[in-house]
């Protein structure tokens, strides 16, 4: 094979090399070619809108890491949790909305991080039967949105979700209610009843709660009096 031929081959593979592979291009690039912060947060956000979550995570943290003075970082990190949110990570969702808002606790989409810190617990909960403790803190973070939402539209949404969970919470005591009344423990089981008329008037759940109280009537000793 002549070496005119071998040159040839070289420079072929060399372009079909740089050519196919983007990362080495890149490597080789001038400075001056480096993408700006702009380019590279409208490609995390296209990526984004192309609910390729994870690619957009990747180019937004490589755009806050690269350009920590960018002027639109606010919404650098609403991005990333709102495509951590997307994707199913609600537990690094949350932590990403929560970052936000230490970080920019005047910004304008405070009342909607809280919302969604909220959604991230809400999102969480088990059956009604298992640990509430997600619906617990969503119904904290929701109640937080209510009270310092101002007349945001979030406000209205947190409003529906926190009465939402309410229920739920009531519905959790009055399963607890019924299951001890099933097993005879009637003192119990009032007391559960009885929670639920008290903290969880309401919310459709009151003619349940009243008819297990009346079946435990006459069935629960009274309390003995204290001595004089």
């Amino acid at each position: 094979m002549s070496r005119r031929i071998c040159h040839f081959i070289t420079v072929i593979a060399i372009a079909l090399i740089v050519g196919g592979c983007p990362s080495l291009w890149n490597t080789v690039r001038a400075p001056g070619e480096e993408p700006t912060p702009e380019l590279l947060f409208k490609k995390g956000k296209n990526l984004f809108d192309d609910k390729k979550y994870q690619e957009a995570i990747q180019v937004l943290e490589s755009l806050k890491s690269a350009h920590p003075d960018f002027e639109n970082m606010p919404e650098v990190y609403m991005k990333l949790a709102d495509a951590s949110f997307e994707k199913g990570a609600y537990d690094d969702a949350a932590s990403r909305f929560k970052q936000f808002l230490e970080l920019y606790p005047n910004h304008e989409d405070t009342v909607r991080a809280k919302y969604m810190v909220g959604m991230c617990y809400f999102n969480q909960i088990k059956r009604i039967d298992l640990d509430s403790t997600a619906l617990v803190h969503a119904a904290e973070e929701f109640k937080t949105v209510v009270d310092r939402g101002g007349e945001s539209e979030w406000k209205k949404k947190a409003e529906e979700k926190y009465r939402e969970c309410r229920k739920r919470l009531g519905e959790k005591e009055l399963y607890k209610a019924q299951n001890y009344l099933n097993q005879s423990q009637y003192r119990a089981a009032r007391l559960a009843a009885q929670r639920v008329l008290d903290e969880y008037k309401d919310l459709g759940l009151d003619d349940q709660a009243k008819a297990i109280v009346a079946k435990t009537e006459g069935r629960v000793p009274k309390e003995p009096e204290p001595e004089k």
